[in-house]
């Protein structure tokens, strides 16, 4: 596992915080692969990528495509409604108050995209680059001009974006202001 599905998976780390006990990770296609194929990256699974939430606390289950082993999924998860504990962002947004922008799960996806705008810029100034080039024939002029608009477009969304998340200092003094410790902002 590796780029995007790396990613999701911290992202959802930073979105539950430490207690994975109502996280059921489930592995699938077991019907598409031979069983000692599934169970190698099963392992996989367990000892590379789920090691951390799997100490936390969560199960993980197949799936079989069948109604039993959807049934042995769920279970856990039906079970712990009446005894649940609120997501880190949950504790966040209602019990201290803060604004999504400034929970972990914000801060994150704020990071996430800066770099994306970082990205973009990056490419376009490669796209520029390559447009000056006197080599260059219509056919492929075209090709990065509609490149260049599609990007400079979702650079255009990326940095409204980072614009909406962005946490002004004000934010930051009135959430100290607000703690018990507010204090410590002095030492």
């Amino acid at each position: 596992m590796a780029g995007t599905p790396l990613k999701n998976l911290r992202m959802f780390e930073n979105l539950c915080g430490k207690d994975f006990r109502r996280v059921v990770l489930t592995t699938t296609m077991w019907d598409e692969v031979e069983t000692d194929v599934g169970e190698r990256r099963e392992e996989q699974l367990r000892s590379e990528y789920w090691k951390t939430m799997i100490e936390r606390g969560s199960s993980v289950r197949r799936f079989h495509q069948n109604q039993k082993s959807a049934f042995d999924i769920l279970a856990p998860i039906i079970d712990g409604v009446n005894s649940r504990s609120a997501l880190l962002l949950q504790r966040e947004v209602v019990d201290l108050g803060l604004q999504l922008n400034q929970t972990t799960m914000g801060r994150v996806l704020h990071s996430d995209i800066r770099e994306l705008v970082s990205r973009y810029q990056n490419y376009m100034e490669r796209v520029r680059n390559e447009l000056k080039e006197p080599t260059l024939d219509p056919e492929q002029r075209e090709v990065l001009m509609n490149d260049y608009k599609k990007v400079s477009e979702q650079l255009q969304r990326a940095t409204e974006e980072v614009k909406k998340m962005k946490i002004s200092v004000g934010d930051r003094i009135q959430r100290a202001a607000k703690s018990p410790d507010w204090l410590q902002i002095f030492k």
